[in-house]
């Protein structure tokens, strides 16, 4: 049987998944923007896990602990600002407030579609 295409995927639901990509890739270069060789790199590594924990655990799909809106998106939102922070911290502000504002608009478009 071929794959199923999914229901209900579009513009907004791609750009989300971009920011997501996007927030680890940010937090690895801001680890090692505040630390150099592999100290950085090791720091980066771990604040993205910590990252990918938190998403995993509390707005992923399939998480059986998944948060409800509209305490999903406010959460998501804090994680958002955070990770500008961090961008800023380590030397990263234009590319850590791009995030931001990219992010928080894309998570609020599509919180109507998403319940």
């Amino acid at each position: 049987m071929p794959p199923q295409k999914p229901q209900d995927v579009g513009p907004w639901d791609l750009l989300a998944f971009v920011c997501e990509l996007a927030m680890i890739v940010l937090l690895v270069a801001a680890g090692h923007g505040m630390a150099g060789g592999w100290k950085g790199w090791a720091l980066g590594a771990f604040l993205a896990f910590v990252a990918i924990g938190i998403w995993a655990q509390w707005m992923a799909p399939t998480s059986d602990k998944r948060l409800v809106n509209p305490t999903r998106f406010i959460v998501q939102v804090m994680m958002f600002v955070t990770v500008a922070l961090y961008a800023a911290a380590g030397g990263l502000v234009w590319w850590g407030i791009a995030f931001a504002i990219v992010s928080i608009t894309a998570f609020a478009a599509r919180i109507r579609a998403d319940p």
